[in-house]
């Protein structure tokens, strides 16, 4: 079964590591079902090669916001998604529900497809209330914005990224399932629900036996050019 490779590089890599990677997605015969999010500067290495976005975007369309960077000016690059609400940027950067409403809302009217990341921390998990979070995330954002069925989730545990730990296949199934149908019931759509968290070629094939997941964003491996190609192979 093909599965979504979507890749987020976070700030791991520099030019030349990132052309390298270029070169190796050029040898793979089918890159429909690949998204590579990788550091601003570095988004159009990846024009014309495959699909790419950035990995968090403004809440503001334009004006006097030093450092940030807009929905218009990713766009007039080629960017066709961004990631929004990753557990790290709601962390470092303090993140708001109404930042998150208001980045999925520019990026919708603007046709770029958000990829909205939910996820229970390690306590969460261990009381038996990831379903419950995960919910209130969900419902949060969502209610009352219009076009969700062109948003993306990414559903990525806390306690599992960058740790080497991973949910077992049941749990990530039964998860994954529960969204999928809290959306459909609540909301009226079939999102797709990638999931994250150490997804690596240690694992990827135990993990490409849930039915439930429509594909993965992948955080350190998406830098390895290795680890990535391995991955891809193992999804198309």
């Amino acid at each position: 079964m093909t599965k979504l490779v979507f890749g987020n590089q976070k700030m791991y890599i520099n030019k030349e590591e990132v052309l390298g990677i270029v070169e190796m997605l050029k040898t793979i015969e089918n890159r429909d079902n690949i998204v590579m999010f990788p550091s601003y500067p570095f988004l159009e290495y990846y024009k014309d090669v495959v699909r790419f976005g950035s990995q968090d975007v403004s809440a503001y369309l334009k004006g006097a916001y030093t450092g940030e960077v807009s929905v218009s000016q990713i766009k007039s690059l080629g960017a066709s998604c961004s990631i929004v609400g990753h557990s790290e940027c709601r962390k470092n950067h303090n993140e708001t529900i109404e930042t998150l409403r208001n980045k999925i809302t520019l990026l919708l009217e603007n046709d770029i497809t958000p990829v909205f990341c939910i996820g229970e921390s390690l306590e969460e998990y261990e009381k038996n209330t990831t379903l419950e979070v995960i919910y209130n995330q969900i419902s949060s954002v969502f209610d009352g914005l219009n076009n969700l069925d062109n948003v993306i989730i990414a559903y990525e545990p806390v306690w599992a990224i960058g740790t080497g730990k991973t949910p077992t296949n049941e749990e990530i199934d039964s998860t994954i399932g529960n969204i999928k149908n809290y959306v459909k019931d609540k909301y009226g759509v079939n999102d797709i629900v990638l999931y994250g968290g150490s997804v690596s070629p240690k694992n990827i094939e135990e993990l490409n036996k849930i039915d439930n997941v429509d594909g993965y964003l992948i955080g350190g491996s998406s830098s390895i050019k290795d680890e990535l190609k391995y991955i891809i192979e193992k999804c198309i």
